[in-house]
């Protein structure tokens, strides 16, 4: 059997209840069901009253807790809950009134003190009694018994659509809805058969093409010295760029997830600083980068040969360390490093100090 869980909105005036409202909630939740309440957010302007009717629309029963005040007066002479009462029964949210059966015993702080706040209390409670059953309680063990009663009689005479899990719920309209989809997905395969649409693909370069990449300027120094690299671009190959890319990717384990991953930063100056070195007689350490769209272009470039894998604990093939072991041993891939723009330089800047501090 299927079973309802309802959603039960709880409306009382808010300062002087909230130890009763706590109790309603223990109440709701211990049925099954979901309390809807505004304990963070209390009715206190119209903009935050039309939020609360759209809580209340989507409530299957509304409990009202009435014991010695009326509440924060509206422009429209209403207070907040009174109107919230008006709106679940305007829309047919059964209404549940708990009302306390001894006002002589409220608190005077918890009670109304003025004449006019006394009437507007007393008129609010026979209007919600007019056509409704209505239970009484004096205490906090009394409320919890009258809200699970009124409840208990509301699902069994006044039936909700409610929730259910929607796991659970397998109807005759969902089972032909289904049957249709299928029907329409077997003509459709009928139709197209096993049509696949060739996407051409770029060819991939030969691995002694040429091959151009920007460097960009990096700077380094501390206190009134600083030294800059500059803005060159390099043509090269293909392979001979990558025992410097092998060398200058900064990668580590993914612990976590498996895999590897990939310092992008780090490794844009490692391998910008290692092609500025091969055209340089200067140490470039940290002077030079490559940009994240050349990184990316490598890296695809090296995946799509082969030389680097995508799911694997490390991002190089064994044929990749091979070639890279090769490479770096035999030396002869430095020639093949050429400026073609600009020119691969350090620009030093000094700044003198005042001898005037200012404070």
């Amino acid at each position: 059997m299927q079973q309802k869980r309802y959603q039960v909105f709880i409306s009382s005036t808010f300062s002087d209840l909230g130890e009763e409202r706590r109790a309603v909630q223990d109440v709701v939740i211990s049925n099954g069901d979901f309390p809807v309440q505004m304990e963070s957010f209390p009715a206190a302007d119209e903009d935050q009253f039309d939020f609360i009717k759209s809580l209340i629309d989507q409530c299957d029963y509304y409990v009202l807790i009435i014991a010695g005040r009326y509440g924060t007066v509206a422009k429209d002479g209403l207070s907040y809950t009174h109107k919230e009462f008006r709106y679940a029964a305007s829309k047919g949210v059964p209404v549940l009134v708990i009302l306390h059966g001894d006002s002589g015993t409220i608190a005077v702080e918890k009670s109304e003190k003025t004449d006019a706040g006394k009437k507007l209390l007393a008129d609010f409670i026979d209007e919600v009694q007019i056509g409704r059953l209505r239970k009484t309680w004096t205490t906090l063990d009394g409320l919890k018994l009258a809200v699970r009663e009124a409840l208990d009689h509301a699902k069994a005479t006044k039936p909700r659509v409610g929730w259910i899990r929607g796991d659970s719920v397998t109807s005759l309209e969902t089972l032909e809805e289904l049957n249709v989809v299928r029907k329409e997905n077997e003509k459709f395969r009928d139709i197209l058969g096993s049509l696949e649409i060739e996407v051409p693909l770029p060819s991939i370069p030969k691995h002694d093409d040429p091959l151009e990449i920007d460097l960009l300027p990096l700077s380094v120094g501390r206190g009134n010295s600083k030294t800059t690299g500059s803005a060159a671009r390099i043509r090269s190959t293909w392979i001979s760029v990558f025992p410097l890319f092998y060398s200058g990717l900064d990668w580590n384990s993914d612990t976590y997830e498996g895999g590897y991953m990939i310092d992008s930063d780090a490794t844009c100056i490692a391998i910008g600083s290692a092609l500025a070195g091969e055209v340089a007689s200067f140490d470039t350490s940290r002077l030079f980068e490559i940009s994240r769209g050349s990184l990316e272009r490598l890296k695809s470039y090296y995946t799509e040969v082969g030389l680097m894998a995508d799911d694997a604990d490390s991002p190089f093939t064994e044929h990749a360390q091979k070639v890279a072991r090769r490479f770096l041993i035999s030396g002869d891939y430095s020639t093949d490093f050429v400026v073609i723009d600009g020119a691969v330089q350090l620009l030093s800047s000094s700044r003198e100090l005042d001898d005037d501090i200012p404070f």
